[in-house]
């Protein structure tokens, strides 16, 4: 079973290029920590998109509350017009 999460992110402000950088950075933390997938998307200056996938919802809850709460506290809130609108479920179609 793979499990999905989507976080649309409202920005007050662009994304900067030391976000950028921290954001590759730790995807990297996350696909080692056990997730599938993980990108980020700069729709626009005000829309950013967040898309991971993990194995299970355990692995999903770990580093949920392990890496990514953390970081998005410290990189992204910030940045936020409001609170990030998050979706989680399970994949029935498709590839992670």
């Amino acid at each position: 079973m793979t499990r999905v999460v989507v976080n649309h992110l409202r920005l007050a402000a662009p994304l900067t290029e030391s976000v950028i950088g921290a954001a590759g950075e730790v995807c990297e933390q996350i696909l080692a920590a056990g997730a599938r997938s993980v990108s980020v998307v700069q729709v626009d200056d005000g829309h950013a998109i967040l898309v991971l996938s993990f194995p299970d919802k355990e692995t999903e809850e770990r580093v949920s509350t392990d890496i990514g709460g953390p970081w998005m506290r410290e990189h992204l809130l910030p940045l936020l017009s409001g609170p990030p609108e998050r979706s989680s479920g399970v994949l029935v179609a498709g590839t992670p």
